[in-house]
């Protein structure tokens, strides 16, 4: 994200709380892009481990690292966030409400907006220290805002930075656009066993079988029936057309993104129960959407079965130890309560 911002000429600052993972890019303040989309060098302006150099006086705040490090990162921000700033999580698994309520919560008084989308903007993986390989950019970032009050606002800072944003209802509905705890789990579960073996297994590739593909789409179905029962509203970006290539639809990411995927061989890695796929889309976003299905009364059997078998590999009840509404306090509220909530904040 820093290197594809910077080649496009904004004046980007990274910021990390371990200096280390920097410290070959702090040495020219460069990093390497290579890919299908742009290659050279982009220049970082700042980089560093103190958050208020980071974002003192910038418009937005740019979040894509995983959903269990939000409470930490909102930590970091509390004493430096500054009124009218936006912060954007791609993808956020909710993290929107659960950031701003832990800024409240610590007395933080300033008016931010936070929003969320269904993806990264990019499919990318870091080559080394100082590369990074960008092999597609999404076309559409369906996004939802925190509060939803300043949605108008918030939209037109990320939609400055990220032009394929374009607002959803609100912070929920944007959390529910996330397409990570949809394909992941069954790529996970359905794959224990050769993921379980030593060597290198793309499971995007060999991983999506005939069978696999059919438990992704049936859940996908699953994830649109939830936010129906919601209200909310289409286009809900199903994942059919991400995998149809001849489908007329767009889907977050271009028609060709699955076909480029495939050919840069850069998802062939190891990969366990502890990798983010787990500890994020089904720790945070799978028991996510079990508990919002709870709460709105829609069943979802492929979605509970999931979770279970992930549960079992893992030694952990994720509806207990993961991201659950009610975990964040809100499974008590009434729809009118939550939907308020929602759109006026705290």
């Amino acid at each position: 994200m820093a290197s594809d911002l910077a080649l496009q000429g904004f004046e980007v600052r990274m910021w990390s709380k371990y200096p280390d993972e920097l410290k070959e890019i702090k040495k020219t303040n460069r990093i390497k892009v290579s890919g299908p989309l742009e290659q050279g060098e982009a220049r970082i302006a700042v980089i560093t481990d103190k958050m208020e150099k980071a974002i003192k006086g910038a418009d937005l705040i740019c979040s894509p690292i995983p959903a269990f490090t939000q409470v930490d990162v909102a930590e970091s921000l509390l004493p430096h966030i500054e009124d009218g700033q936006v912060i954007f999580l791609s993808p956020g698994t909710f993290g929107s409400y659960l950031m701003y309520k832990h800024l409240r919560e610590r007395g933080c008084k300033r008016e931010f907006a936070i929003g969320e989308t269904g993806t990264l903007p990019f499919l990318t993986r870091k080559i080394s220290p100082e590369e990074s390989r960008i092999v597609v950019r999404a076309c559409n970032l369906p996004t939802g805002v925190f509060p939803a009050r300043k949605t108008k606002e918030a939209i037109e800072k990320i939609r400055a930075v990220f032009p394929s944003v374009h607002p959803v209802e609100d912070a929920l509905s944007g959390a529910l656009m996330n397409a990570g705890p949809v394909i992941h789990p069954p790529l996970i579960v359905l794959n224990t066993g050769p993921i379980e073996n030593p060597a290198p297994y793309d499971i995007h590739n060999e991983g999506t079988t005939p069978g696999i593909r059919k438990a992704i789409s049936l859940l996908d179905g699953e994830r649109i029936t939830v936010r129906e029962a919601f209200g909310y509203q289409p286009n809900h970006y199903p994942l059919e057309d991400y995998y149809d290539e001849t489908r007329p639809n767009e889907w977050m990411y271009p028609r060709i993104a699955k076909k480029l995927l495939m050919e840069s061989r850069l998802w062939y890695e190891k990969i366990d129960y502890k990798h983010r796929y787990v500890t994020e889309d089904i720790a945070c976003g799978l028991a996510f959407l079990n508990s919002a299905a709870d709460y709105i009364g829609a069943t979802i059997p492929v979605a509970r079965s999931l979770l279970c078998l992930a549960g079992a590999v893992a030694g952990i009840d994720f509806m207990k130890a993961g991201r659950t509404l009610q975990s964040l306090g809100l499974s008590q509220l009434s729809r009118v309560e939550l939907r308020t909530l929602l759109t006026d904040g705290f």
